[in-house]
């Protein structure tokens, strides 16, 4: 059969009515997916997530780039110190003695710490503390957060400048199973594999009666162990005769799993973290236990006491390059950090959780906590949180400002009169369309943790204001102040937020002088 060619090309052609409605229908339909497309995309398999412009994008004519920020402006003033200008010779006694000889710096009020209203002495432990403990004894700051003060991010320079200012030195409390340990430049501990981990962060067993150490950790040394038996008296006599009678622990036969942990110096960092004059072991344990400590080329055994509701163990002396606590004998304790300090002075303690928003200390043990913190002489703590929520956003942080509550009302009761300073989130950028902004709902959880610190009767500080603001996380991370991901900072950028805070505490103790 023959095809009549023009009859064919009109059947397979399209009518322009036809184009027209095609094109409005599937325009119709684009607009409807944008309508209805959630605005932070739908998260697939791997990581992946599926993002549709939005219907103002489709309809806009331009796009506007977001404001910056002058960050020149911002941080004006503020100028880290560069140099260890205590690496010549650091000592204990090594302080200021009058809170009037501090170099103080007036402190715009973007930057000033917040005091509540119902608590006008919220610092009085704290500033006692720096101005007044500190030249007799060592006294504590514990420096809680997530994932932006791992490392000892932040904390080495606040530390450092502390120190520097009221004396002291040492890293405070280490902890084996740290995230991102690599990056501590002052120390790097490691373990043994049998070494378990219980949090109050992540997903971690669960300690006996939820009992955690400072640094809201516990550890445990899994696998085969010998026990205590009992006590021998043993008669020596040498060439002489001369008898010399000595008492010794007696053990099972038992095999004992080798397990260790061991903190080695790494020549980084500010040099008074690396020096230090006490060790101490924080531990719990029912029965006698072997310790083998190796430091400065040699091993010693000591004989740990049964302390069944935790205890301190000090060696005055220093580990020069490296420390290894062994368990050879008897039943390994439980352990609850390990704290190089000088005799005298301040010692900060950082204590990094990864993916935490602050939650699980009102879950502790109240009584063995509160006792830990008076064992240590524990006056200030600061809460960095606030990173792990802002990528969830929602309309509402109520919640987190109940929850919050709970856990600085915990701290309040286990130790009554406790300074608590709160950290407030810092600016995180989000990728929308190759332009990046800030997360809109981080206001809103600064508030909350604001409004939650202040009711509590705790202190607070506000980063993001600090740091410059909606869009300063862009313009941190343009000056190599925070990294890549537009949420945590580099090294140089922490030292920023580490002598902000620093001068904020300094503006305090300065207003307490006066």
């Amino acid at each position: 059969m023959k095809l009549d060619k023009e009859k064919y090309l009109e059947s397979r052609s399209v009518k322009p009515r036809s184009l027209f409605f095609s094109l409005l229908l599937i325009n119709l339909l684009l607009g409807l997916i944008s309508y209805y497309f959630p605005s932070d995309g739908v998260s697939l398999t791997g990581g992946i997530k599926l993002k549709f412009l939005s219907l103002n994008n489709l309809l806009s004519q331009d796009s506007t780039e977001s404001a910056t920020v002058a960050l020149e402006d911002v941080l004006g003033g503020v100028e880290p110190i560069i140099s260890d200008t205590g690496s010549a010779s650091v000592t204990d006694s090594t302080f200021l003695q009058d809170a009037e000889n501090i170099v103080y710096t007036e402190v715009p009020k973007y930057r000033q710490i917040w005091m509540p209203e119902n608590n006008p002495e919220a610092l009085t432990m704290l500033i006692n503390a720096l101005k007044v403990e500190s030249k007799k004894k060592v006294v504590r700051i514990l420096h809680y957060g997530d994932s932006q003060i791992e490392g000892d991010r932040v904390t080495n320079y606040l530390r450092f400048r502390i120190q520097e200012t009221f004396g002291g030195s040492g890293a405070g409390i280490l902890l084996p199973k740290e995230p991102a340990a690599d990056s501590r430049r002052n120390y790097l501990v490691s373990e043994s594999d049998n070494i378990i981990k219980h949090a109050i962060y992540g997903k971690t067993p669960k300690p006996h009666n939820n009992v955690y150490g400072l640094g809201g950790t516990a550890y445990t040394i899994n696998g085969k162990n010998n026990h205590f038996l009992r006590w021998d008296t043993l008669s020596y006599k040498d060439s002489t005769g001369h008898e010399t009678i000595s008492i010794e622990a007696r053990f099972s036969d038992s095999t004992q799993s080798p397990n260790y942990i061991k903190i080695s110096n790494r020549g980084m960092g500010y040099s008074r973290s690396r020096k230090h004059s006490k060790i101490t072991l924080l531990y719990e344990n029912n029965e006698y236990a072997k310790l083998a400590l190796t430091y400065n080329g040699k091993s010693h055994d000591y004989i740990l006491k049964p302390r069944p509701n935790g205890g301190l163990k000090t060696w005055n002396t220093s580990a020069n390059k490296s420390l290894k606590f062994s368990f050879v004998k008897g039943q390994p304790p439980k352990i609850y950090g390990i704290a190089f300090d000088g005799k005298i002075g301040v010692a900060v303690d950082n204590f990094g959780m990864r993916g935490s928003s602050g939650q699980g200390f009102s879950g502790m043990n109240n009584t063995r906590y509160a006792e830990q913190l008076r064992q240590m002489n524990v006056r200030g703590i600061i809460m960095q949180y606030g990173v792990n929520v802002v990528p969830n956003a929602i309309s509402d942080y109520s919640y987190y400002k109940r929850s919050l509550i709970s856990q600085f009302k915990a701290l309040k009761k286990a130790y009554p009169g406790i300074s608590i300073i709160v950290v407030g989130p810092n600016d995180m950028s989000k990728n929308d369309d190759g332009e990046y902004s800030s997360y809109e709902n981080i206001p809103r959880i600064r508030d909350a943790m604001k409004a939650a610190a202040l009711e509590s009767g705790c202190c607070f500080w506000d980063l993001y204001e600090a740091m410059g603001g909606e869009n300063a996380m862009k313009e941190w991370v343009n000056k190599g102040l925070a990294q890549k991901d537009y949420t945590h900072f580099t090294y140089k950028g922490a030292k920023y937020v580490g002598e902000m805070l620093y001068e904020a505490i300094i503006d305090q103790v300065n207003k307490k002088a006066n």
